[in-house]
């Protein structure tokens, strides 16, 4: 099987999967901040499914971690993720919006807690994850 061959013709500086406009096959996520919480929205395409007509879980992970490393970055450090940990509740169908929502819930010298939430349109919480980051030191 040949693996497909993506041509970016023009010089790029950020191709970041999550949130870089210039990625063909990224997310091209954006996050805005509502009182220290990043907030977003995804609607998930046909390419984006695991199961015919639902988003993969993989996909969900990528946009809750997406939004925590935002809102980390929001303190002006800059951080790894160290251990996250993700609970799937409900099945994302494709082709409706998702809302992402991302907050620290315990910040210190070294390490910066996060917890993060998708919910359908209709109210559903489908999936939530809380995160470790490790303070990466210049």
């Amino acid at each position: 099987m040949e693996v497909p061959q993506l041509k970016i013709t023009h010089p790029v500086k950020n191709l970041c999967f999550g949130c870089s406009k210039d990625n063909p096959i990224g997310l091209k996520l954006q996050f805005t901040n509502d009182n220290g919480a990043m907030k977003g929205e995804f609607t998930p395409g046909e390419f984006h499914q695991g199961w015919p007509g639902f988003t993969h879980g993989g996909i969900l992970f990528s946009l809750l971690d997406e939004a925590a490393g935002y809102v980390v970055r929001n303190t002006g450090q800059n951080c790894v993720t160290a251990k996250s940990e993700i609970r799937f509740t409900q099945m994302a169908p494709i082709n409706e919006p998702l809302q992402i929502t991302a907050q620290i819930t315990k910040n210190n010298v070294r390490l910066i807690e996060t917890e993060a939430t998708l919910v359908r349109k209709d109210g559903i919480v489908v999936a939530r994850s809380t995160s470790l980051w490790y303070v990466v030191r210049n």
